[in-house]
């Protein structure tokens, strides 16, 4: 509650939200705080708010960037949040009067409610609805995904892919209009050498998980990967102008996801899901996202079964797209999202690399922006960092072998 308080743009903005949503005689009953690692652009606040007279709650999430000065220089802070706040004000509302102008009634829900958004520099803020109030969770990060999690998020990504691909074929116009708008913020994090640095130790790393004399052949194959090239490939991905192109969620780890699911005696199974966090934005193939959320979240096991997903995720596809009147064939045939991943998925490799060993670090080995670190210090000190080494050589060996198998390392 304190640490809200010190930030009197907050407190006004919750009370113009409170008063939107019917609360007028509102009281803060409850403030939570992000742990360690959790935001690691910016501060989140889980407030809970009640009407004192009526009773009526409101369960929100407040995003606020950070503001010291030494932070701001250190990342992309302002131009991550502007970027979300442009997915939310521009982008996810182009798609929905799409949508609505194509006769749908109800838009497909993939993301939480924005209630809020603040652009001014150094007080960037997004205000959003408390999925977790609505019965959401985040997955445990240091457990994988097994197949139910990666078909519904395959299918969603279908859905969520979908409104570009009919947009840009019913109304180019705005689909360029809104695609121009958005930015890369992975170049601005990759100008910093220290983050490039980082990747390449990552490269190292992987590069160590493989055996001389059984994985030769895979050795040999990940040569291109060594040093600066690592940065280098994820940057020409990124940056290509691709033939089939969406606007994609850009951060696809599995925390920045939430699931809802169905218990039963013997199963927790998802049945809804969200995606959150859309900081790092981009136009680009949809296989980034695909990829990236896969290989950083599950293990050879579970993404061995690759062509089952991918049928899974272009059903949905279709589905969605036909239901907005085009046709999907035509817009993205099954055979270019095959040629894609074996072209591009290299980008969910690259930032598993990355992801993974983040996801088994231990806890007091964490790092975020808030602790008093140089970024000249910041490769060296990631390095240093404990964490499940043979959890990570294992998952990250056999998505090695993964990808050569499938004719993409």
């Amino acid at each position: 509650m304190e640490a809200l308080k010190a930030r009197a743009d907050l407190t006004s903005l919750i009370e113009i939200v409170s008063k939107e949503n019917e609360i007028n005689n509102y009281t803060i009953t409850n403030v939570q705080t992000n742990q360690k690692g959790e935001g690691y652009l910016g501060q989140i606040f889980i407030v809970s708010v009640k009407d004192a007279k009526s009773e009526k709650q409101l369960e929100i999430v407040v995003k606020a960037a950070f503001t010291d000065e030494k932070v701001r220089t250190m990342v992309p802070i302002r131009m991550s949040f502007q970027s979300e706040i442009y997915f939310y004000t521009d982008v996810l509302s182009s798609f929905q009067k799409f949508e609505k102008e194509r006769g749908q009634s109800t838009h497909v829900e993939m993301v939480p409610k924005c209630l809020k958004v603040s652009v001014k520099d150094e007080e960037e803020v997004l205000i959003l609805e408390n999925l977790k109030a609505s019965g959401f969770e985040i997955f445990d990060k240091k457990l994988v995904l097994d197949e139910d999690h990666v078909r519904l998020i395959f299918k969603t990504y279908g859905r969520f892919h979908g409104y570009s691909f009919v947009l840009r074929d019913q109304n180019p116009e705005e689909f360029e209009k809104i695609a121009k708008g958005c930015s890369n913020v992975y170049g601005e994090f990759f100008k910093n050498e220290y983050f490039a640095n980082h990747m390449a130790e990552m490269a190292k790393m992987a590069k160590a998980t493989l055996l001389p004399g059984e994985d030769d052949e895979i050795i040999e194959k990940y040569e291109k990967y060594s040093s600066t090239n690592l940065t280098n490939i994820l940057m020409d991905i990124i940056t290509k102008d691709m033939d089939y192109s969406a606007i994609l969620h850009g951060d696809c780890w599995s925390n920045n996801m939430m699931f809802k699911y169905e218990n039963s005696a013997n199963e927790k199974k998802p049945i809804d899901m969200r995606l959150i966090d859309f900081q790092l934005m981009f136009v680009g193939t949809p296989v980034c996202d695909l990829s990236y959320c896969l290989y950083s979240g599950a293990s050879k096991k579970v993404f061995d079964n690759l062509n089952d997903y991918l049928e899974v995720y272009y059903d949905s596809f279709s589905s969605f797209v036909k239901s907005l009147g085009s046709d999907p064939e035509k817009l993205f045939p099954f055979s270019a999202l095959k040629d894609h991943w074996k072209k591009y998925s290299r980008f969910g490799l690259i930032m598993a690399l990355a992801v993974i060993k983040m996801k088994l670090t231990h806890s007091e080995d964490i790092v975020d922006l808030t602790d008093d670190i140089e970024m000249d210090q910041f490769a060296e000190i990631m390095a240093k960092q404990k964490f499940d080494a043979e959890s990570y050589n294992k998952r990250v060996r056999g998505l090695l072998w993964h990808m050569s198998e499938v004719g993409a390392l």
